[in-house]
């Protein structure tokens, strides 16, 4: 495992990548995962945030691209193919090691279908379970240390991907709101903050494509509602 790792970092450090970095509220979202947990206790964030990066995929499909590694005779690459299916490789810590099985076709799939395939991945990395097919095909990465601490990140491409998304931990601030009943003209409230980052292939992807993705995939976070209306 650790064989693996050194050499997938060692080949992403050949990428020419950039990471567009945000921050996004929610407070909605942590809110909505409480009531659904009343039904479903073992719900995490992580599979919201995979569906809404599907969802935002959808308008932006170059972010779900495969790069092909050879280069011509000028350095240039040759192709790169954008996938049809979401295959999201999500890090799972495990007693090897970091490790990154996929979700197969997660625009398919409803938010409590990609918890329940993250839990069985989960199971598989603890018991050393994982397959080969687990690891196949993945087409973009989902990083999280919600779990463990740290609020920001820059995560590193796993080739032949294009782009790969990590959040970190929510934290509360006194949020600014803006009120013409008050005197002051606004008023504070509560929020959970996220902030995430995204770091793309700069050869077939631009900042302004991938700012536009980690625009559409906040949207959706901070109103769940909306993503809800997307969920198969």
């Amino acid at each position: 495992m650790k064989k693996a790792m050194t050499k997938t970092m060692t080949e992403a450090l050949t990428i020419p990548s950039f990471t567009f970095s945000d921050e996004l509220d929610a407070t909605k979202l942590i809110a909505l995962r409480q009531e659904m947990k009343k039904v479903h206790t073992n719900l995490t964030m992580l599979p919201f945030f995979i569906k809404a990066c599907s969802i935002a995929m959808t308008e932006y499909p170059v972010m779900n691209s495969h790069i092909d590694n050879d280069l011509d005779a000028e350095g240039y690459i040759q192709r790169y193919v954008v996938k049809h299916d979401h295959n999201f490789s999500v890090a799972i810590d495990s007693p090897d090691g970091l490790t990154v099985p996929n979700i197969k076709a997660v625009q398919t799939k409803s938010i409590l279908q990609i918890n329940s395939d993250l839990k069985d991945l989960a199971t598989k990395a603890g018991n050393g379970g994982l397959t080969k097919a687990d690891f196949e095909d993945g087409t973009f990465s989902v990083s999280s240390v919600g779990n463990i601490g740290g609020r920001y990140f820059v995560p590193t491409i796993l080739r032949p991907q294009a782009a790969i998304i990590a959040i970190g931990q929510a934290h509360r601030i006194a949020k600014i709101i803006d009120d013409a009943s008050k005197p002051d003209g606004f008023r504070f409230e509560k929020a959970d903050m996220i902030n995430f980052s995204i770091s793309a292939d700069h050869r077939v992807i631009d900042g302004a494509t991938c700012a536009r993705f980690g625009q559409r995939m906040k949207q959706l976070i901070e109103n769940p509602n909306l993503m809800l209306l997307s969920m198969h």
